[in-house]
């Protein structure tokens, strides 16, 4: 794990002003703390994460490399990709955080780069009736399933380059209520010379916690499922392209595990 992880995983003191935290407790270093004093304060912690703290590095890696691999439904660059997304990794961590003095622990798994570039970290995984209240708010249409299954590993995933990242479920609701009502003083978004109708645009995913999203599309199904397109603050539109060939470069995806390998994969 790089020094910059800790850096930002820190305590502020008065030695300290930077510091992002009350309280961190990186569990895979402190491994002597019991399962019972963990509940005490996380009541919400995983006892599989707990489990994969004591593991060493590379067994927590490969662990969860697998893990993936069983929770997403089957695409046939997945499983390459993971090998290749897990094998970058030079440790992944268990750390309960605490804001202020009266905020509950919230738990990530935090994913190292080798290359020290970034990390991503991940929230506690949804809960069934956080998914089911997802589905039913949006139950004009059908969620992709590759989409559901991720948020029972991660429900809520970020890198540190963009900050807010993959939204929980009930910031998935709270957004699109927000999303909506921004869209009503905006010009109509045309595509391929018509007006969309805004309400079939689901934001998934928030950049920097600006008006630039990742949207499940209700009105492109470019496979079984619905597709989904990035939205800019900056143009307002939608990205779209009819040819396939194009669809990675305009950040239009045929599916949420085609945009996760796009979100996972490193810049050089």
């Amino acid at each position: 794990m790089h020094g910059f992880i800790n850096d930002y995983y820190s305590e502020f003191s008065e030695k300290k002003q930077n510091g992002k935290f009350h309280k961190v407790i990186a569990l895979h270093e402190n491994k002597q703390i019991s399962w019972g004093e963990i509940q005490k304060i996380a009541p919400n912690m995983v006892r599989g994460w707990f489990e994969l703290a004591h593991l060493c590095d590379e067994d927590r890696i490969n662990f969860l490399r697998d893990y993936w691999l069983v929770k997403l439904p089957y695409h046939p660059k997945m499983g390459e990709f993971l090998n290749r997304f897990f094998s970058s990794l030079d440790g992944i961590g268990v750390y309960l955080t605490q804001k202020s003095y009266d905020d509950p622990f919230q738990i990530q798994l935090v994913y190292s780069l080798k290359s020290g570039n970034t990390f991503f970290s991940g929230c506690a995984p949804a809960t069934e009736e956080e998914i089911n209240h997802l589905s039913t708010y949006f139950s004009k249409w059908i969620l992709p399933q590759d989409y559901l299954a991720f948020l029972k590993i991660h429900g809520g995933f970020c890198k540190t380059t963009d900050s807010t990242g993959i939204l929980k479920p009930s910031q998935v609701i709270n957004t699109y209520k927000q999303f909506q009502a921004y869209l009503i003083n905006e010009e109509p978004l045309i595509v391929r010379g018509r007006a969309i109708d805004p309400s079939t645009l689901i934001p998934f995913y928030e950049s920097f916690g600006m008006p630039f999203y990742q949207c499940f599309w209700a009105e492109w199904y470019p496979e079984l499922e619905m597709g989904n397109v990035y939205y800019s603050g900056t143009s307002k539109s939608i990205s779209f392209v009819a040819n396939s060939d194009e669809f990675q470069d305009s950040m239009a995806f045929p599916t949420f595990s085609d945009w996760l390998m796009f979100y996972l994969e490193e810049i050089h």
